[in-house]
């Protein structure tokens, strides 16, 4: 190793504060070689894995070396996380960068980083990635390797493309003595082919070999072992999925890779299950459901500011349109009284005829009454069900149930319940909770935790808020004033 990786590599482990100060001096002083570029965001990458906390300093020292591409690790790092928002908010801005810029990889990341934020979100992409890459040269799988996130995000190819890119991936790092990636990519690669399939044996043995020689770090065992238990699940083998995963049952939370967490914790607890270890069972279902929810409210969130931004460029969009429009008609009336003058001066004269521009009829938003008298029977039935205390209810799952469309489930709630669809459950919620305890005195000796959970609310705090708003006491108070 020459004395500028080792001057490097002592600077990326360093403890916060002294690494940003040091950084500053070093960026400086020491001019930067394509080998240190390497070196520095293969650390990156691997950092982002299960060390976020030593990862700001060395983000913040790339982007002084490559800003734009440091952004775009940054919205990687997001996306690992299962920060979709954060994600979101980092990656518009470098729309225009990408689409300017003169080197034509970078704007190929930004698009793929942009369909892997998409297929995060449930969403489908406008942009279709396959597309793009004619040829998976060695900077292209150089570039989707770095950016790659989880074996999902090959989905956006076909199955025969993702064979392909994972074999060249994994002959690229091969080639590259690449160990890390060589890990990841057979793991992925032998998971794509099938368990039963002699080259995924083969690829799952290397796998194993690699980590046992090179020990890498928590983030390779726990996506090896995950992999192995798996394989052992599939096969009604609990035991042994169990005996894979026990050592990471504490130091899995370490992860920042969420859906590699996810999967663990998924795994551990099928394997607790099969095996009757209970206790196991309940830490591992709340580890997984606590990572799952914590994603899915930066999702919703992340959605909220997606579709803001559609608007905000669609309004935009309109306002060049109507610009052109009014060039097109200046010059249109600036042709036509040339032409007039011209007959005129010729004296051939004629009539003009005027031409007055086709206005729009603007619809008005209309739900047919049939529908509209179906959709109210349909909530009067889901009322009396009880079915709303359920966590899992929304908007789109009840429009699903009632076999029609999310808005004009919500117009008719809107229009006959007289709030949105979020204040009219949360109102049924608290209604069923205040009847329960009105007249069934056992109820009065729950904790408002529970009652919180009884009716549907999973946030204690929410739950206490809206009974106050709608009841003009709180949880507490009300049952003091009915035990009183």
């Amino acid at each position: 190793m020459t004395e500028r990786k080792k001057k490097i590599l002592k600077l990326l482990t360093a403890d916060y504060i002294l690494s940003s100060f040091f950084v500053l001096v070093f960026v400086f002083s020491y001019p930067q070689t394509v080998g240190d570029v390497r070196i520095l965001r293969d650390e990156i990458n691997d950092k982002m894995q299960y060390e976020g906390k030593k990862l700001a300093p060395l983000l913040d020292y790339y982007s002084r070396i490559s800003p734009v591409d440091a952004r775009l690790l940054r919205v990687k790092s997001f996306l690992t996380q299962g920060n979709c928002e954060e994600a979101l908010n980092n990656l518009l801005p470098l729309q225009k960068i990408a689409e300017n810029d003169d080197r034509p990889g970078l704007f190929l990341q930004y698009q793929y980083l942009y369909a892997l934020l998409y297929q995060s979100l449930g969403l489908n992409s406008e942009i279709k990635v396959n597309s793009l890459i004619k040829s998976y040269d060695s900077q292209t799988l150089q570039s989707l390797l770095d950016l790659t996130i989880d074996k999902s995000n090959f989905n956006l190819f076909t199955k025969s493309e993702r064979v392909n890119i994972l074999k060249s991936m994994v002959a690229l790092s091969v080639k590259n003595g690449d160990v890390v990636n060589m890990i990841k990519g057979q793991v992925w690669l032998s998971q794509l082919l099938g368990d039963d399939n002699p080259q995924s044996i083969t690829l799952r043995n290397s796998a194993r070999r690699l980590l046992n020689k090179y020990n890498p770090g928590l983030y390779y065992d726990v996506l090896v072992y995950t992999d192995l238990s798996g394989i052992e699940l599939r096969k009604n083998r609990p035991e042994a999925a169990f005996q894979w995963l026990k050592n990471f049952e504490d130091s899995a939370l370490l992860l920042s890779n969420r859906e590699l967490k996810a999967e663990y914790y998924r795994n551990l607890a099928s394997a607790a299950a099969g095996t009757q270890d209970f206790q196991t069972l309940g830490k591992a279902n709340d580890r997984y459901y606590r990572i799952t929810q914590n994603a899915d409210s930066h999702k919703t969130a992340a959605r909220a500011i997606l579709v803001n931004h559609v608007k905000l460029a669609t309004e935009q969009k309109l306002k060049v349109q109507q610009q052109v429009f009014r060039y097109v008609y200046i010059a249109v009336v600036m042709i036509c009284i040339t032409v007039i003058l011209l007959i005129y001066w010729f004296k051939y004269r004629s009539r003009p005829k005027k031409q007055s521009p086709d206005s729009k009829e603007i619809k008005g938003y209309v739900i047919p009454d049939k529908t509209e008298k179906k959709l109210l029977e349909k909530l009067d039935a889901f009322e009396k069900s009880n079915k709303f205390i359920q966590k899992t209810v929304s908007v789109k799952t009840l429009a699903q149930q009632f076999d029609t469309n999310a808005k004009y489930l919500s117009e008719v709630i809107n229009r006959h319940k007289n709030s949105n669809f979020n204040t009219y459950i949360n109102n049924l919620r608290i209604d069923y909770i205040v009847d329960k305890l009105r007249h069934d005195p056992e109820y009065r000796k729950y904790k408002v935790s529970y009652l919180a959970e009884e009716c549907g609310f999973s946030s204690h705090s929410m739950f206490a808020t809206i009974f106050k708003n709608r009841m003009g006491l709180s949880p507490t108070e009300f049952l003091q004033k009915l035990n009183g």
